[in-house]
């Protein structure tokens, strides 16, 4: 009896025990970083309160003390300033500036020497006016301190579109960093910066608040808008035009269809997509296949297009995706006759065009031999490649690699750190695309706005020689890999004045 006490004894502390786990892990998976909270609390438990009460941490207690609420231990001792943790923090600024001795002008000034530097006083590069105005100071570490906290704040008007630095110990460790990039390197004990902190050195700091983000200004002079919508004459010719191809499509043969007016300049040159899906409807109403002819099953496979903030939803076909889905329908007014500019039979090569002398095709024709798109002037409109992103942009490597680097939740885009204001065209304002809606998109999203199409889908490993527009400040010099380009977008696709 007294073995089967036993026994049914550790039956039972097993029991509890398997219990007490199972509660611990299901709590894990019930609620949300149930592990980091336990963490949290015990913290904030071993923080002394500095009162004789116990106070049960409740979850707004909890949240006052990670927002930052103080206790008697958060006034002591200031936390020690480090150059090499300000080297980290200069990855912000790396997108438009060089640190390095004789290092090149990116977007802002080289920062050699920046630290009790006169304001706006480098060689070789033009600052603007408000920056100008502040000629007569120096940059003190305070003076730096309080441009990196808020630039606009300082300098109303500056070309500087990074919102700032809300950190404090961030700030004083970039500015203890740029100040070894000198000349005459100075020790942070000796720049008057201090940064308050915790007592005890193992104490996590208090997350700070989210930045307030000021909304950067369109480029001086740059009203961007979208193509305009067919008016109410353009819409009654369309439907006139569908319901007559209705009518007409259920008396013609595949031969005859081939050969109808629909396909041959001039009327396809005003064909709309409501009169080309009567046909070819079929091109929307396809579906992914759901296993691939070597097996792969649809649902666990990713697709490119699915890695990206800008799709949502199943894998989906190329022409759904380009004129159906949510986001291309933001940004792109495409037509069919974007890309088919006709399907004439006698036409499968340019240089066999009934309506020009033979061989006289331009060197970029229309169309290629047996095929009726041309991709490298439709598709690379869009999805064409820069020769060289790191010798064109200064960047480290291609931007799926680098993008970290430009990324903080005060720039989630961080390609409009560099092309809020600055290097701008007017690439955008064209017919099929809506370039009000790009740029209200990209200014509230990720990169993936514009890495979506630009670089992102390199599938032709051949660049576009896509027209290099005047923007603000570009150097009057022509690099090497601009040369030839055009200065203004394809006449075809110019949206109409206003």
């Amino acid at each position: 009896m007294k073995l089967l006490g036993n026994v049914l004894g550790l039956v039972t502390f097993v029991f509890y025990a398997a219990t007490g786990v199972l509660a611990v892990v299901a709590a894990s998976q019930l609620v949300p970083h149930a592990g980091q909270r336990i963490q949290q609390i015990y913290r904030i438990w071993a923080t002394p309160v500095g009162t004789s009460e116990i106070v049960m941490p409740g979850p707004a207690w909890i949240a006052s003390r990670e927002a930052g609420a103080k206790t008697p231990s958060d006034d002591a001792a200031p936390v020690a300033i480090s150059a090499d943790a300000g080297e980290a923090v200069f990855r912000k600024c790396s997108a438009c500036h060089t640190a390095d001795q004789g290092g090149a002008h990116r977007t802002g000034p080289n920062l050699w020497n920046v630290v009790d530097r006169p304001v706006a006083s480098v060689d070789g590069f033009e600052f603007s006016e408000p920056m100008a105005g502040l000629a007569g100071e120096a940059w003190s570490p305070a003076l730096l301190d309080e441009f990196l906290a808020n630039p606009r704040g300082l300098v109303p008007g500056t070309k500087m579109t990074y919102a700032g630095l809300s950190g404090a110990a961030d700030r004083a460790n970039l500015i203890a960093w740029l100040a070894q990039q000198s000349d005459t390197p100075r020790s942070p004990d000796d720049l008057g910066l201090a940064v308050a902190g915790a007592a005890d050195a193992g104490a996590e700091a208090a997350p700070e608040a989210a930045p307030e983000i000021a909304p950067v200004p369109y480029p001086e002079g740059v009203t961007y808008r979208n193509p305009p919508g067919a008016d109410a004459g353009e819409r009654a010719r369309i439907e006139e035009a569908v319901a007559a191809l209705k009518s007409e499509a259920e008396t013609l043969d595949y031969e005859r269809a081939r050969f109808h007016p629909i396909h041959f300049p001039p009327r396809i040159e005003t064909a709309s997509n409501a009169e080309c899906l009567v046909c070819h409807k079929e091109v929307l109403e396809n579906k992914v296949r759901e296993s691939s002819p070597a097996g792969v099953e649809a649902q666990e496979s990713l697709a490119w297009y699915q890695t990206l903030d800008t799709y949502t939803g199943p894998q989906a076909t190329f022409h759904w995706r380009h004129l159906e889905s949510d986001f291309a329908k933001e940004v792109m007014n495409l037509e069919c006759t974007f890309c088919h500019r006709g399907n004439d039979p006698r036409e499968e090569t340019p240089d066999m065009v009934p309506t020009r002398a033979a061989f006289s095709a331009a060197p970029q024709p229309e169309f290629t031999l047996r095929k009726m798109v041309n991709p490298t002037d439709t598709c690379l409109r869009c999805h064409g490649a820069y020769p060289s992103p790191e010798e064109i942009m200064g960047l480290a490597g291609p931007w799926h690699e680098v993008r970290e680097d430009f990324e903080f939740p005060e720039t989630p885009n961080g390609c409009m750190t560099c092309h809020a204001e600055l290097y701008r065209t007017n690439r955008h304002m064209v017919t099929y695309l809506n370039a009000e809606t790009i740029e209200e998109l990209a200014r509230e999203g990720s990169s993936d706005t514009c890495y979506g199409c630009h670089g992102g889908r390199q599938w032709y490993s051949i660049a576009y020689p896509y027209p290099r527009s005047p923007w603000p400040m570009m150097p009057e010099g022509v690099p090497g890999w601009a040369e030839g380009r055009p200065t203004a977008p394809d006449a075809r696709y110019a949206l109409p004045e206003n």
